[in-house]
């Protein structure tokens, strides 16, 4: 009724025959004329033109299903919710469906119950349209309004009627089931309407999709083509898909909802339930052989269940229903798996380790991206130092020269009576004067007047002041040259370095793995565990490394003592484990008995590693250096540097050294890489050779295998029994080439073996004997245990054979291995 057709009124011109020659005007009106005909063409159209559009027509279609979607029989809420989720401010698309939902009553209802839910539909298609709700409250005030609606409107119609008490039970249960979907439809309305892919979709929105596609299941219910039930093809479709995507499990739990949707609809338990669930079970099972496994998977469930099925034509058309099923499924595309967003079914642990997958990858991904960045920064700044040097103006001999010409002429010679005759009318042979005197001076150094040709002697009243200039402006460039190269070669190192540091930098970022995971249901049964056996944690984190190593981070309160950690706590939790666990590290609060404690525990060691150290320093401070530590992987490293030389200056390169080994292996990184590193940071350290030696031992406290790894370092001596073996390397020491030679050999040690690890002092204290001789056959001959004495002996033999005056730092390190 929006484009009606209205004529305006029309001026006629009359003639009046009886009047002769006098004509008369006269002014007719003509009443508007409505072309009824015309109108109703329009709106016809209109109403077509808003049908054919896809969003319309689809709506249409899901009207007419969900108006025919029945639960136990009676009642029909899929229609009032969808037509309030996909509906709600639009009347073009309200009209569409209210009209749709009508052919769809009419289809499945009469008498009575066929006009309770007309007018209820009506109802509520004039309340959302003059309704207003705000957007931000339409999420729980769209579904009460639908509760609402539907429960006034068939209240009111069911007391014009008659009273019954079940029939309003009915309308009740109606009302809340319509006012539930609303919501889960007003989920799928909105993905919809963002357009949002289907790779996207979280859990709550495949949820509310499932339950779009039950409705639209249970509406097709009763739909045959050529015999063949329509739903239950959908119905075996959505089995094969699950099977085919998630396997056994999913077929299963596909097939088990599909078997419940007729029972749903009909109050009736039907017979299709066992025999989806088996199917989708079986096609699940021969998931690995591709499509054809799956839908043979499924023919063999269905098969061995028709036997169970007394009407044959129920069978034969079931068999029929699989094979269009089978068909469709055959034929849909390739890409379907990469479409899907859930990738598997499996246990809540399962897809909580998942998703913590997924964030320790991309935290990964962000760290490594960042530490890339910043060693992109020292590139940048190096290349900033180094742009300048390579080009040049012009020559810089013709510079000079330049310089030299203009300050004579312009400044010594500029107040002369003779200026204008030398510089403008005998300017050539004055220059060449000139080039004569600054040739000497570049040769000998200094020019003498004496040294001057007659001519120019002849020619220059003023001679001597002006070899006095030429030598002070020699003086002057020379300078200039010499500060200049001084920059130039800073600039050099300073470009350098900070290559160096980029190289370190990436190193590092290459290394860096965020491979720990927490196990949140270890967490969560430790803590019950605990404070039903009365110890009270405050929190505490599980976490599994790369290595398979268990960490278990608490917090606890504090203990008066500082030993709760050990003989309270770690015994509680090494028996809810299985297996010892022990304090690896504790940081206890300032006031013992107050705050909070918190410490790491471990798996006990297999293996127990007693060390100990002599060491004799040439001067007052020794220049050996050296480190004992057990890493949290389980394994104890033991470290001994020798600086380049003796003293403080040594001490500090071996210290350099040894700190950043320890450190970089207790942050997690490799060997290689914290080898890598060292030598990059020795190399930045000064323009002037230094190098330092390093002599590492790594021993895993849970195999008792040893990793000797040296650079230039003096060999180590292994002993069990009465036999010694010496482990040596002929690397360079790090600090002095870009490329680090790594050295490393491996060992399988026994328990009360014994490790002697020397420095080059000790090795070298005397000039005649051998000293891997002397020291094998002296550790050979040792029956003492204790390392304390046996690193004692060894190095007040290393000071026998020097006579007392070592010509070097001497340091010896000995390991005792033990089982526990």
């Amino acid at each position: 009724m929006e484009r009606l057709e209205i004529y305006p009124f029309q001026r006629v011109l009359e003639h009046n025959p009886h009047k002769g020659s006098k004509r008369k005007k006269e002014r007719r009106f003509k009443m508007p004329q409505i072309k009824w005909a015309s109108l109703q063409n329009s709106v016809l159209k209109n109403a077509l033109a808003q049908l054919v559009k896809p969003e319309n027509f689809l709506l249409a279609v899901g009207s007419l299903i969900m108006s025919r979607a029945f639960i136990l029989g009676e009642l029909l809420p899929f229609i009032y919710a969808f037509l309030a989720a996909f509906a709600w401010k639009n009347r073009g698309r309200s009209t569409v469906v209210a009209a749709f939902s009508f052919l769809g009553f009419l289809t499945v209802l009469d008498g009575t119950a066929l006009w309770f839910n007309l007018l209820s539909i009506l109802v509520l298609t004039v309340v959302m349209t003059y309704v207003k709700i705000p957007t931000e409250k339409a999420w729980w005030g769209l579904p009460i309004l639908t509760m609402a609606v539907i429960f006034l409107s068939k209240s009111v119609l069911l007391l014009l009627t008659h009273i019954n008490f079940y029939q309003e039970m009915v309308i009740v249960f109606e009302a809340m089931l319509a006012g539930v979907l609303t919501f889960v439809f007003m989920v799928s309305s909105e993905v919809l309407r963002s357009r949002k892919a289907l790779i996207q979709f979280n859990f709550e929105e495949m949820a509310a999709f499932v339950i779009l596609g039950i409705g639209l299941v249970m509406g097709l219910n009763d739909v045959h083509i050529a015999g063949l039930g329509v739903s239950s093809i959908l119905c075996r479709l959505g089995i094969l898909i699950a099977a085919f995507l998630w396997g056994s499990g999913g077929g299963t739990m596909v097939g088990v909802m599909s078997g419940i949707i007729p029972s749903i609809s009909s109050s009736i338990f039907a017979q299709s339930l066992g025999m989806y669930a088996f199917s989708g079970l079986l096609a699940g099972v021969f998931r690995n052989f591709g499509r054809l496994g799956v839908i043979i998977g499924f023919m063999l469930g269905n098969l061995a269940l028709s036997m169970f099925i007394a009407e044959n034509q129920v069978a034969l058309m079931g068999v029929w229903e699989t094979g269009v099923a089978s068909l469709i499924f055959f034929l849909l595309p390739e890409s379907l798996k990469e479409k899907i967003p859930v990738e598997s079914l499996g246990t809540m642990k399962q897809i909580e380790a998942n998703q913590l997958r997924s964030v320790d990858s991309r935290i990964k991904a962000s760290v490594g991206n960042r530490i890339q960045n910043l060693a992109e920064v020292f590139d940048e700044l190096s290349s900033t130092f180094t742009a300048p040097a390579s080009h040049s103006a012009k020559p810089q001999s013709i510079a000079y020269l330049n310089y030299l010409y203009d300050e004579l002429s312009h400044g010594f010679c500029e107040g002369c009576n003779r200026y204008n005759g030398c510089w403008d009318r005998d300017f050539h042979s004055t220059s060449q004067f000139l080039l004569d005197i600054f040739t000497l001076a570049e040769g000998e150094g200094q020019v003498s007047y004496d040294d001057c040709s007659s001519e120019f002697k002849r020619k220059c009243v003023y001679g001597r002041e002006m070899v006095s200039t030429v030598n002070y402006l020699f003086d002057n460039l020379r300078m200039n040259e010499y500060w200049s190269g001084k920059i130039d070669e800073s600039r050099e190192l300073v470009a350098r370095q900070l290559k160096g540091v980029s190289q370190v930098v990436k190193n590092l970022a290459e290394e860096v793995e965020v491979e720990t995971v927490v196990d949140f249901e270890l967490r969560s049964a430790l803590l019950q565990a605990s404070s039903r056996h009365g110890i009270n944690l405050k929190d505490i984190t599980p976490i599994r490394t790369s290595g398979e190593q268990l960490l278990l981070e608490v917090v606890a309160g504090s203990c008066v003592d500082g030993t709760g950690c050990d003989l309270s706590i770690a015994p509680v939790l090494s028996s809810l484990m299985g297996e010892k666990m022990e304090v690896c590290s504790k940081k206890c609060p300032r006031f013992k008995g107050q705050g909070a404690c918190e410490f790491t525990l471990t798996r006990a060691f297999a293996y127990n590693v007693q060390s100990a150290v002599a060491q004799v320093a040439r001067e007052d401070v020794s220049g050996d250096s050296y480190a004992i530590n057990t890493l949290k992987e389980g394994k104890e490293l033991l470290v001994l540097s020798d600086g380049m030389g003796v003293g403080e200056s040594a001490a500090k390169q071996s210290q350099t050294a040894v700190n950043l080994l320890e450190n970089l292996l207790n942050s997690g990184f490799n060997k290689e890489v914290a080898l890598k590193t060292i030598n990059s940071v020795l190399l930045l350290r000064s323009t002037s050779e230094t190098f330092t030696t390093l002599d590492m031992i790594l021993i895993d406290l849970y195999t008792a295998e040893v990793d000797f790894i040296k650079t230039a370092s003096a060999p180590s001596f292994v002993k069990r029994g009465k036999q010694v073996a010496m482990i040596s390397s002929s690397s360079l020491p790090i600090g002095i080439l870009n490329e680090v030679e790594l050295v490393s050999e491996k060992k399988n040690l026994l328990p009360r073996d014994m490790i002697l690890m020397v420095s080059d002092g000790v090795m070298e204290a005397s000039r005649t004997v051998n000293g891997e001789e002397w020291i094998s056959e002296l550790f050979a001959d040792l029956d003492e245990t204790d390392p304390q004495v046996v690193a004692e002996i060894v190095i007040n033999q290393a000071l026998s054979l020097a006579q007392g005056k070592p010509h070097d730092d001497m340091t010896v390190i000995c390991i005792n291995i033990e089982l526990r």
